[in-house]
């Protein structure tokens, strides 16, 4: 399939498409080297230094806050209740299986809790809670499904690319498993319908918007992962 800067065009050209398609093949160089990152390759190898899987944690544990936020717009707004109750679930285990990870993996890497509960926000961390806030607050339910989709969906990728690969510290296997785990998949994969589903009929000026919105966030997501690299970022 061939990126274009229009969904009909696109569609033209590939019939046999969906809306997310366009979504993913308009994120390109950022989609791929978001989902095969050195990060995800030495987090499924267990080679992935402590202290860069520490550093990557405590920032996105900042981002998770927004994040939770932001799936609270997405259940006010959506449609009915087939739509709402999808998020809702999906609020309930990021509020608590995957809390209590960040919690245990915190402790167990030591890391200070002045640390993960105030943390000094890294620059692309700021940027995609920017976004984060700035899809919440605008009052449209696609632009929230874009942001959503492409947050979760390059995780579920990189996550099923691991396969069968576990690291023995549980604060890298069980960083695989809750973005590889059939419940997630399921989410996303209906996520990833709903985007469709809604994208497909939109005006052509909000297919555009959701476009750019989910490509600055596939930058954002790859530039996410090389923070973690740098050592002036601190932990």
């Amino acid at each position: 399939m061939t990126s274009t800067k229009d969904f009909e065009t696109f569609l033209n050209a590939n019939p046999n498409a969906a809306f997310h398609d366009w979504l993913r093949e308009s994120a390109e160089p950022y989609w791929t080297k978001a989902t095969a990152h050195r990060f995800t390759e030495e987090l499924a190898e267990g080679t992935l230094d402590p202290q860069i899987c520490a550093r990557y944690l405590v920032q996105d544990y900042a981002f998770v806050d927004s994040f939770v936020s932001l799936l609270g717009y997405a259940v006010a707004y959506a449609p009915s209740m087939p739509q709402k109750r999808p998020f809702a679930g999906f609020l309930a285990a990021v509020t608590s299986e995957e809390n209590d990870y960040f919690l245990r993996s915190f402790q167990a890497l030591e890391v200070p809790e002045s640390e993960w509960r105030s943390p000094q926000l890294a620059p692309v961390t700021a940027k995609l809670l920017s976004v984060l806030q700035d899809s919440g607050r605008s009052g449209s339910y696609p632009l929230v499904l874009a942001t959503l989709l492409a947050a979760e969906w390059s995780y579920l990728t990189w996550g099923l690319a691991c396969g069968d690969r576990r690291p023995q510290e549980f604060w890298m296997a069980e960083w695989i498993d809750l973005h590889a785990v059939p419940e997630f998949e399921r989410f996303v994969t209906w996520l990833r319908d709903e985007t469709s589903r809604v994208g497909t009929t939109a005006p052509p000026e909000v297919q555009q918007q959701m476009c750019r919105t989910f490509c600055h966030m596939m930058e954002l997501e790859e530039r996410f992962f090389d923070h973690a690299y740098e050592p002036e970022a601190g932990c």
